[in-house]
């Protein structure tokens, strides 16, 4: 399921929103986002301490607080190493729509 077709339709991803599997798997909550990931601290009770980054590609959808992943445990949990001096991050990442689903402005 896209976003876009969700009861809880979001126009962008923040800091501060919970950052899950479908399965349920809590990973962390976003910190910032960068241009082709988003930073996430991991919970407080997981084993990593580390802060990791998630390739945007691998978000399947956006609703309330939350930020749906799926991928393998390696393709979410990239470590961050010196992408911060790299990287322009923000707060808050605006979700663009595709022309495909009707939702795109004119």
């Amino acid at each position: 399921m896209a976003w876009w077709d969700s009861s809880m339709e979001r126009r962008s991803i923040q800091a501060g929103m919970r950052v899950e599997t479908r399965e349920g798997t809590r990973l962390g909550r976003v910190i910032l986002i960068g241009r082709d990931v988003l930073y996430v601290r991991p919970w407080r009770f997981s084993s990593k301490r580390k802060e990791f980054a998630v390739p945007l590609s691998r978000i399947t959808g956006v609703t309330g607080g939350r930020v749906y992943v799926q991928g393998s445990h390696a393709e979410l949990h990239q470590p961050v190493g010196d992408r911060y001096a790299h990287d322009i991050p923000t707060h808050i990442h605006p979700l663009a729509e595709s022309a495909a689903t009707g939702h795109a402005p004119a």
